[in-house]
């Protein structure tokens, strides 16, 4: 049997525990949450390198050949748009 005065105590003691478990579990759950929503990590300084690389040049070159057409008239907004995103494309 309990002392007297001590069920208030062990009632604190077990809805303090409650709270603990119950914010572990939310910091737990944050987290993942957290972790998921992150970049896939690069698994490589070759594979970032890939990425980050820049334009071929001769890709640079014929934007550049592109934007001289549009710009002196000889094509149209619409005929720059589409050879553009077929240089971008790599064809």
């Amino acid at each position: 049997m309990n002392a007297p005065g001590l069920e208030g105590y062990n009632w604190a003691v077990w809805l303090i525990g409650v709270l603990l478990f119950a914010v572990l579990i939310g910091v737990f759950i944050a987290a993942i949450v957290r972790a998921s929503r992150r970049p896939p990590e690069l698994h490589s300084a070759a594979e970032r390198l890939k990425r980050e690389a820049p334009q071929k040049p001769d890709v640079e070159v014929k934007l550049r050949e592109l934007s001289l057409l549009k710009e002196h008239g000889q094509i149209s907004d619409a005929e720059y748009e589409k050879r553009r995103a077929e240089v971008l494309a790599g064809r």
